[in-house]
């Protein structure tokens, strides 16, 4: 069973992801964020779950048809860079605009799956998946490129808008309206984050890779 029910998460996180982003953008309904339909694909929330779920379907349309407890390298590598970017998600939450916001607004409705749901089963998954060999430190900062790619394009697009304030347009999470050193801070700490998780992921599945008998790849 533990070693099919990595299998199983990649499905699950694939259904919850695709139905979740499909109702919000074609079914909008509620505050649910200050953007609606097309425009939800703003959000990192958005964006980190989507690419979760990629490689989730990346490891289920293996040739071997599922990824496993045993995973190959360069897949085991994608799948800590999904798990990475939506625990990034959850943090955030945790730590800043459940405070700002109100934790209530961010598990309800979509933002439940979105912001918990999903980065939770994603964890669970990534922990229970072994690499057939343990990957090299350097894979963590590769792991984050989803994450750097957002923060450049949120800086760019900001910069070539800014009129002397925050617009909420381009500044979907307010982290420039305290200014430019504190806006720009925040997505450094939050890229920080990114790739603590992935060195924490990476840590985990090297110990299981090495603790584990040498099997094939399923």
């Amino acid at each position: 069973m533990k070693k099919h029910l990595p299998v199983v998460l990649n499905a699950l996180i694939t259904v919850i992801v695709t139905d979740t982003v499909l109702r919000m953008t074609l079914l909008p309904s509620g505050p649910l964020m200050t953007a609606a339909g097309w425009g939800v694909f703003r959000y990192y929330t958005v964006l980190s779950n989507v690419f979760c779920a990629l490689t989730c379907l990346a490891a289920l349309l293996r040739p071997a048809g599922r990824c496993g407890e045993r995973c190959p390298a360069p897949l085991y590598e994608l799948q800590l860079s999904g798990t990475g970017v939506v625990l990034v998600t959850f943090l955030v939450v945790m730590a800043f605009l459940g405070p700002v916001y109100g934790y209530r607004a961010m598990f309800t409705g979509p933002s439940l799956w979105l912001h918990l749901v999903v980065p939770m089963l994603a964890l669970v998954k990534t922990l229970l998946l072994r690499p057939d060999r343990p990957l090299p430190f350097r894979a963590t900062l590769r792991a984050v490129s989803p994450t750097v790619l957002y923060g450049a394009v949120y800086v760019v697009v900001n910069a070539l808008t800014w009129a002397g304030r925050s617009d909420p347009v381009t500044d979907v999470y307010g982290f420039l309206k305290w200014g430019w050193g504190i806006g720009v801070g925040f997505l450094v700490s939050i890229l920080l984050v990114n790739w603590l998780c992935c060195v924490f992921l990476r840590a985990a599945g090297g110990r299981a890779a090495k603790a584990a008998p040498e099997t094939p790849a399923s």
